[in-house]
């Protein structure tokens, strides 16, 4: 027979018993968040966006946007 043991208390029981701790099985999840519109008005790239835009510009905007999504669901 086999143990498992917990990876957060390090409790452990046979396999094919009940888990013997009580931490949960995986973290919450977590609701995405999006950007305001707000947010959007305050990106850096908003104005050359809306005056026509080369590629280096459009990946620059891009990678804005994901750098604002991603500070906000830290």
């Amino acid at each position: 027979m086999f143990k498992m043991c917990c990876g957060e208390c390090g409790e452990c029981w046979w396999v094919g018993n009940p888990r013997a701790c009580k931490c949960p099985d995986e973290e919450p999840k977590r609701e995405f968040v999006g950007l305001t519109d707000e947010d959007i008005k305050n990106l850096d790239w908003m104005d050359i966006w809306m005056d026509g835009m080369g590629r280096e510009d459009r990946v620059a905007l891009i990678k804005d946007v994901e750098a604002k999504l991603k500070e906000k669901n830290k």
